[in-house]
Formats: C-alpha cells, structure tokens, sequence
C-alpha cells in the first residue's frame, strides 16, 4: 500500500457535531475519518455521476482508508517580543497514549524558546515502563512501587503528576501539544418557524465552531490500483472550494482546501519497522536492569498503541474492550498462539460511536469501539516454533493494514512499539 499526507485546512468555520445537547452542541477536536470519506464520496457523485465504477473503487471496496484528521499544533515564531503563533504544516500529527501523563499545574511539553515556564508546560512522560516493572516484579519487592513513584511528582514544582491527552507533533526536534482551546468559539442561532418563515419565539441555541484557518493533518493508505485515481481525484477537487465538512454546510460552514503529499516508502520498510521493534526491546530490557529486575527466559517486549478508535469483535460478535493474549493471537494468525504471549499491562478505555449516513438520510447503527490512546504491553516468548522474524512480518501487516472494523473510515489504525514510549521520558 502506499501512504500519503493529508493536509486539511478550513477556510470557513468547521462544526464537527460532538453531542445532542438541546441546547446547543460542542465541536469535536479532530475530524473523523467517516466524515472525511462521506463528503468525498458526496462530491464525487455530484461531479462524475457516470464513473461507478472509480466510485465504487475509492469509497466501497475497503482498498483506500481514510483516517481521522488531528488538530496540528501551535509553534511560536522563537521571538520572546512576538507572541504570534503559527500552525506546523505537512507534519505528521500523534495522538498521545494513554501512559503518557504531565504535570497537573502546568500540562505539557517543556519548550526550548526560552519563554516563562508558567506559559510553556512542565514537561511529558511515559510511564508504560515503569508498568512494566510493576508487572514484573514479584510483590514482596519494593521497586515496583518506586518505579511509579519516579514518575509521581512534577521535576519541575514538585506538583503532582496526572494523565494528559490530545495529540502533538515533532517540529525542529522539538514536541509540540495540540492545544484545543483558543481556537473555538460560539455562534449563537435563533430557531425558524416553519409556516411564517420567522424568528421562532423561545428557539435559541449555540453552536461551537472551529476557527477558520484551522489545520488537521492525517496519513492516508491506498493499494498500488487506487493510488493514482485517489491522487487525480483529491488534486481536482482539494483547492476547487466544493469540498465541504461538518454540520450547517448551508449556512456557510465547513469549506476546506485538502493537500495531498506522497510519502516516501523507505518510512514504512520492514527493515526500519523491525530496527524500532528491536530498540524499544532494548530500551525496555535496560530499564528493567536498572531496576535490578532481570528475567533468565528472555521474552521479546513490544507495545500496541492505537492510533485510531478501534472495533473489535470476537467469535460471537461481542464487542472486544480490550486486546488481550487471545484477540491478539487471532489477529497475528497462526501459528501464533495465546500461550506465546502475555499481556503486562493495558491503559485503555472504551467510546460509543455513533454518526449519521448522509445518502440514505438514516442514523449509522451505535457500535463500541477501544478509545485512541490506548496502550497494550505484551511479551513474546517463542514457545510454538513461529520466530521472531515471522512476530515481526506479523506484526508488521498489522501496522500497515490496520486491524478491527470499518478501515476505510479511519478506525484500526494501530502502532507497534510507538518511539514515544521510549523518547519521551521527560520532554
């Protein structure tokens, strides 16, 4: 499959609807993959009614999937005097894992501006190793506790430590925090009586709506057929002012310029997939020594973190809350086995997803899926025969063709052993 960058940028205030509040509604912080390939699949129907055929290609046959578009974060321009502030473009956006946590007075990542730290945050951490000592380590020994007491208390202002989500991005070797607020706000709208055409008495709602100028960024998979008709397509329609996202289209919200950039193949190589499994078990075997915890069978330490809301079902259709040995055993294939793996330490949490099918005018069936963020540690011992060169080949189709339901709308998108965990013990 190849990969490419999408970069989206509004050009009129976005709502993304995000409850059903009577009166009034929030906006969601990110665009979901299912709005993204509805409103592509409308205009195409709309401009190219004959061309079924391209239709069903891109948007039915579960060969092009398009994710969730992430806020891009804010970077000051490193003047103190100048506080403007600027959206990075074209780089890649993360969501952040659930083990990653900050201080609680100041949330976020240090910066190296120079800047007053009450503007800037206190710094990140990832606390998925410091679990791993606790799963590891036997009950009677204290450096378990100590292990997560490290990462307790803020370096900074001695505050506490508490858990922080969103997403954020790399810029001039620097993390950067998606920050939501200050780039929202409300428009208040009065109700319309349907028979006179007027203001309608005691019908006042708000409605939250991004700014216009806001960028997203998402990273979009297609097979080597549908690559060129995705790229020909989105480079007619990305700057043509028809592409339109989100509620109240007809009252002038929603317009969106799209980028799309190819990226290059060596990013997504086996070689430099199997060099960052290979690290993060050596990060994680080092951590574990220093905490004079060593374990004589040698397991292989690799993590799941979900880059995108995930839907996973069992044998009986029963929606899975987690990934454990079993769901994990089925997705890799055999002759991997439960008995070859074991799961140390889960941070997760499960969403309601709802959404509305804009052709048949009809609500999209309610489903469960396992919350963005979340995170699975597992240890691999090579019991049944399988290798570590087939784990990684496994393991490595996962990351590349994502796992669970609904691909093609941006949900399963998995990392296998994401260098956040490892990078990021206090940024």
């Amino acid at each position: 499959m190849k990969a490419f960058a999408l970069q989206l940028q509004a050009r009129a205030p976005l709502a993304i609807r995000a409850d059903h509040a009577p009166s009034g509604f929030g906006c969601l912080d990110y665009l979901p993959g299912t709005s993204l390939a509805g409103s592509l699949a409308g205009l195409h129907r709309l401009l190219y009614p004959t061309q079924r055929d391209e239709f069903s290609r891109l948007f039915l046959s579960g060969r092009v999937q398009f994710p969730d578009l992430l806020l891009a974060p804010l970077v000051s321009d490193g003047e103190k005097k100048n506080k403007s502030r600027q959206e990075i473009a074209l780089s890649p956006v993360y969501p952040l894992p659930r083990t990653a946590q900050s201080c609680k007075r100041h949330p976020g990542f240090k910066s190296d501006s120079g800047q007053e730290a009450d503007e800037n945050g206190h710094g990140v951490s990832d606390t998925l190793f410091a679990w791993a000592v606790f799963a590891l380590q036997p009950s009677d020994e204290p450096q378990a506790v100590e292990a997560l007491q490290e990462r307790h208390v803020c370096t900074v202002c001695s505050a506490p430590m508490e858990g922080i989500s969103g997403c954020y991005a790399r810029h001039n070797g620097a993390f950067h925090l998606a920050d939501y607020r200050g780039r929202r706000h409300l428009q208040t709208h009065t109700g319309i009586d349907r028979l006179r055409g007027t203001v309608q008495e005691e019908i006042l709602y708000n409605r939250e709506v991004l700014d216009e100028g806001t960028c997203f960024w998402g990273l979009v998979k297609a097979s080597d057929e549908e690559a060129p008709l995705l790229q020909r397509f989105i480079e007619e329609v990305g700057h043509s002012g028809l592409v339109r996202i989100g509620t109240g289209r007809t009252r002038g919200l929603g317009a969106v310029e799209l980028t799309l950039t190819p990226l290059q193949d060596a990013a997504t190589s086996l070689a430099r997939f199997r060099e960052r499994l290979l690290t993060f078990d050596c990060k994680l075997k080092d951590y574990l020594a220093s905490h004079e915890l060593c374990n004589d069978q040698k397991p292989f330490y690799f993590a799941l973190t979900l880059y995108s809301p995930t839907i996973l079902c069992d044998q009986f259709l029963r929606y899975r809350g987690r990934i454990d040995e079993t769901a994990l055993a089925e997705l890799l294939g055999p002759p991997f086995t439960s008995d070859d793996l074991r799961c140390l330490h889960t941070a997760a949490a499960l969403r309601r997803v709802t959404g509305w099918n804009d052709l048949w005018g009809l609500p999209r069936a309610a489903e469960y899926a396992i919350e963005r963020g979340s995170v699975f540690l597992f240890a691999y011992w090579e019991r049944s025969g399988a290798g570590l060169d087939r784990l990684i080949e496994a393991l490595f189709r996962l990351e590349e063709e994502g796992i669970g339901r609904r691909r093609n709308e941006g949900f399963g998108r998995v990392c296998v052993s994401d260098p956040f965990h490892f990078e990021v013990l206090w940024s």
